[in-house]
């Protein structure tokens, strides 16, 4: 049976390509992906021998041979048609390879084109010989004089050109057919040859093998059942609805991205579908450099969103045209389609098998179980959504062996814990890796903030990208379409929603808080209960908390006389659960925190005995109906199955963490937030914190939160502080939440010591930097002069400091086109050193001070012996002399003692600007554990 190209869209096509080159001349057979590739879909360098065949003999190729494909998406009736066609694509290509101008160099000897399109073998007249004369006749035209205009130099320099390929081939539809009935394992890797409906139901037939056991039924029932049951959102995950769940396909939307290896930006489905596309099978794919996808996004951004949309693309894909399935599963398969074509695409052709693991779950279960492998989780998973019995990782592994899979692992930011984090990602890495030797089609996509990722897992598998915020054009439709989701038809409401959302819009202030999916939904859920818009962060959060409080308050329920008389304890009760979990969620055991009824019972307990109440006594019936309200909801806080109770959505759980932390005696507030500021896991509890603070006219709250950015690197030498200072990003990340956007004393503070980060040794993620920067300059003269004067000095500093600037000069333009600045902005882009400064000398190598330091430093033998250990560890891992565990051992001890942290700090400063790699590698295996460390106890007792 013929296969249908057809079906297999221009990208699996050129994939099919790729495989039959491969497997027609061997892996020396390069691919040149998507994109502008000059004309080279694949290449070959090198001796190319052609077997003899009944159309074309026998012959070598020697020296540089080009293959370009040519993908008709709909064949026309007419053969002759489909000839003409593609006769009209190879004129094309020619005239760019004659062009002297046209860049493509250098012209091959040899030129490959590879077609769906089927060309008649008739001999003389039929497409396929009709096709070589065309090209022949092509060239002798440039060979003809006769209709020059002038010397005819440009003919001339065309046929020169097009004359130096001395060979031709076409591979059209009627070649590809008995070449994949030669080549089995190419055309068993592309699903897309089969219907959807065929996937299941032929499975053994399609893999070549019998299906073990009830594989075939369990995965079918799998992915029937979790179309359904993980379809759907729910607004009450924000604390704002009846608990009614909503298809996922209506409220998800596109969002924009960028990569972090380059300007070059995008959107995060167009992306992930794209890559999803290829044939990423290592023995055929053509495919070169990172299979795998690291999503990175800020709270909110959606990543879980997109997460479970992108699962659920795959398996409608997957299940879409079965016999066997309900109105609900096709209603929801024709809700997926139409999501997509929202975006201008279709179900995926290349079909995966689809998966998503919550890793924090999984980090929970089996994060401190040694072997408890990735695909021992999927299994069990699969086989609790089945009803079919138990599925085994053997048979799994089988699967993933002969069929593509799309797997998703959500939110590694969630689990924190050093240890667990670190086992979870080397079962991460293990995995793809195994499946790499397993020759599998497997893609991967991991999610996660990009605070605290510093890991860059496996870089040569995994690629980043990093979500960024939404154009207010698309947060105006975004939330249009999420108010007319959640209220229906209530259409007087909505168009109120969006008026006020397109007026926010315009606001120089509110415009900003129109950026991630999360924020613009509690926006429309504050203008929808006749709110006002604050203009910052916290308060937009604040505010919304107070919304739902109200309308919970003012229901006629049994909460309603709780939260009339008691909004004070039932806010306080919040705070303590808030900060209780996000403590929890930190330690190895508990990524994914909840409390237990008893738990939440002993937390109300303590808030009514603060209050002066007698839980025990008098009032134990008060503490009783809270408990019963929060079996219900209570608020943001709700049940979450027989895991306890909790908050739905980690940002408000953080938003009520940071109201703890912040809240009491403004030194204990700071001591609270100078332990937290160095850790991933608090930092967005950290920004709310110091956004409560700011959100009062109180000019020593504000003082307070500046120093303490400014002073939080100073004596912190257990962390090394002021080698790897976390200052300068605490500063942008404050300058990036707004909170201090109206206050210039207390702005212009925090990004002058924001642009520190450029004089950190190979600062990371310069493109974010970049953003922050950029997205500041534009608010206004004086904002962009202080960039420019920053950028300057850098460019007038030392080496690091310079190299980083000029890096942030070349990322402006591109930026600021992404973010669509104002004009002014722009210049940045030429911002030049200060005229006349001399630029800083390299200092001196310092290792020779560095040893002197360690060698005079007034210490006990114990204390300097723990030193020289950390030492002579150093200088192995700066020459990456055979670097082993014990070597961070020694460092890492070394630091966990005062006095030595203190000589290991200051030495190091000798050396620094010297060694990135030594930098580098002491943020990845040393400091990434340290800033990780659980701080829950320590907050704990400064806020006694």
């Amino acid at each position: 049976m013929a296969s249908d190209l057809e079906q297999l869209g221009p990208t699996g096509f050129q994939d099919l390509a790729g495989a039959l080159a491969v497997a027609t001349f061997g892996p020396s057979v390069q691919a040149m992906g998507t994109g502008r590739d000059g004309g080279r879909d694949l290449y070959h360098l090198g001796p190319l021998h052609w077997a003899p065949n009944e159309n074309q003999p026998g012959e070598v190729w020697d020296g540089y041979s080009v293959f370009q494909v040519k993908h008709k998406e709909r064949l026309d009736a007419l053969p002759g048609d489909n000839a003409r066609w593609l006769q009209g694509q190879i004129r094309a290509e020619l005239e760019k390879w004659a062009d002297p101008q046209g860049g493509r160099h250098p012209i091959p000897v040899g030129l490959v084109f590879i077609t769906n399109v089927p060309l008649s073998p008739v001999p003389v007249s039929g497409g396929h010989d009709q096709t070589l004369k065309a090209i022949r006749d092509y060239i002798a035209s440039l060979n003809d004089a006769s209709h020059d205009v002038g010397d005819g130099s440009e003919r001339k320099a065309k046929y020169a050109r097009l004359s130096r390929i001395r060979h031709w081939r076409i591979w059209d539809a009627n070649q590809i057919q008995p070449m994949l009935a030669a080549n089995r394992d190419v055309r068993l890797a592309f699903p897309g040859f089969f219907t959807a409906a065929d996937v299941f139901t032929h499975m053994s037939e399609l893999t070549g093998y019998m299906a073990k056991d009830d594989l075939e039924a369990g995965l079918r029932a799998h992915a029937r059942t979790t179309l359904i049951g993980d379809g759907m959102i729910y607004f009450d995950e924000a604390g704002s609805g009846d608990g009614t769940g909503f298809p996922l396909h209506d409220v998800v939307i596109d969002l924009p991205m960028t990569a972090t290896d380059g300007p070059e930006s995008g959107s995060v489905l167009r992306h992930v579908l794209d890559n999803g596309e290829r044939l990423l099978k290592p023995s055929l794919t053509t495919r070169r450099g990172p299979r795998h996808v690291v999503v990175a996004g800020a709270p909110g951004n959606g990543k879980t969103t997109i997460s479970k949309f992108l699962v659920q693309v795959y398996r409608a894909a997957t299940l879409a045209g079965g016999t066997d399935l309900s109105s609900d599963h096709r209603n929801v398969i024709s809700g997926t389609q139409a999501a997509l074509g929202r975006i201008q695409r279709t179900l995926p052709v290349h079909r995966r098998w689809a998966m998503r693991i919550d890793l924090a779950e999984y980090a929970e279960k089996y994060g401190l179980v040694e072997d408890a492998t990735l695909i021992n989780y999927i299994a069990e998973k699969v086989s609790k959504r089945s009803d079919l019995g138990k599925i085994s990782a053997q048979a799994l592994m089988w699967w993933l062996k002969r069929w593509p899979w799309f797997l998703v692992l959500d939110g590694l930011d969630e689990v924190t814990e050093p240890t667990v984090r670190k086992r979870l990602i080397q079962r991460v890495t293990e995995f793809v890796t195994t499946a790499e030797a397993e020759d599998s089609d497997l893609f991967v996509v991991l999610t996660t903030r990009p605070i605290g990722y510093v890991e860059n897992i496996a870089p040569t598998q995994f690629e980043r990208v990093d979500l960024d915020y939404l154009h207010p054009d698309e947060a105006v439709r975004y939330g249009e379409r999420a108010t007319r989701v959640h209220v229906r038809n209530d259409v007087e409401r909505i168009d109120k929603v969006v008026r006020q959302l397109a007026v926010a819009a315009q606001d120089e202030n509110l415009k900003l808080l129109l950026r991630t999916p999360l924020q613009i939904l509690i926006m429309t859920i504050i203008l929808g209960a006749a709110g006002r818009l604050a203009p910052d962060r916290f308060n937009l959060f604040w505010d919304y908390y107070n919304t739902v409080f109200k309308r919970e308050r003012d229901k006629p329920s049994s909460l309603r006389p709780i939260l009339q008389e008691h909004g004070q304890q039932i806010q306080r009760l919040h705070e303590r659960v808030g900060f209780e979990l996000q403590a929890r969620s930190e330690a190895g055991e508990r990524s994914f925190a909840t409390l237990t009824y008893d738990e939440l019972r002993d937390t109300t307990w303590q808030v009514l005995h603060d209050a002066g109440f007698k839980p025990s006594g008098t009032d134990a019936d008060l503490l009783n109906r809270i408990l019963t309200a929060a079996t219900q909801r209570l608020v943001l806080i709700a049940p979450r199955g027989d895991a306890g109770y909790g908050f739905d959505v980690r940002s408000l759980q953080e938003l009520m963490a940071s109201m703890y932390l912040s809240t009491g005696p403004l030194d204990s507030v700071a001591q609270r937030l100078r332990i937290a500021a160095p850790s991933p896991h608090w930092r967005n509890t950290i920004i709310f914190a110091a956004g409560h603070l700011f959100s009062t006219p109180q000019d020593h709250q504000h003082q307070a939160v500046v120093e303490l950015v400014e002073s939080v690197d100073a004596q912190a030498d257990a962390r090394l502080g002021t080698v790897v200072p976390v200052g300068p990003r605490l500063a942008l990340d404050l300058i990036e939440d707004g909170m201090a956007r109206s206050l210039p004393l207390w702005r212009d503070r925090l990004i002058r010591h924001g642009l520190r980060v450029l004089s950190e040794p190979e600062p990371q993620d310069l493109l974010g930097v970049t953003r922050t920067l950029v997205r500041f300059a534009d608010s206004g003269d004086s904002q962009r002069n202080i960039i420019a004067n920053g950028l300057r000095d850098a460019l007038s500093g030392t080496a690091n400091e310079r190299a980083a600037a000029e890096a942030v000069r070349d990322l402006v333009l591109a930026v600021a086109d992404e973010i669509g600045t104002r004009g002014q902005t722009r210049g940045l882009s030429k911002v030049r050193p200060h005229p006349g400064v001399l630029v800083k000398p390299a200092p001196p190598d310092g290792w020779e001070d560095f040893e002197a330091e360690i060698e005079t430093a007034p210490s006990s033998e114990e204390t300097l012996a723990a030193t020289r250990r950390a030492a002579v560890a150093l200088t192995r891992i700066r020459h990456e002399i055979l670097i082993d565990h014990e070597d961070w051992l020694a460092v890492e001890a070394a630091l966990a003692d005062h006095a030595s942290a203190a000589i290991i700090n200051g030495a190091l400063q000798h050396v620094v600007a010297h060694e990135p790699a030594l930098v580098a590698s002491l943020r990845e295996n040393v400091l990434a554990f340290i800033h990780r460390a659980p701080i829950g106890q320590q907050l704990r007792h400064h806020s006694s």
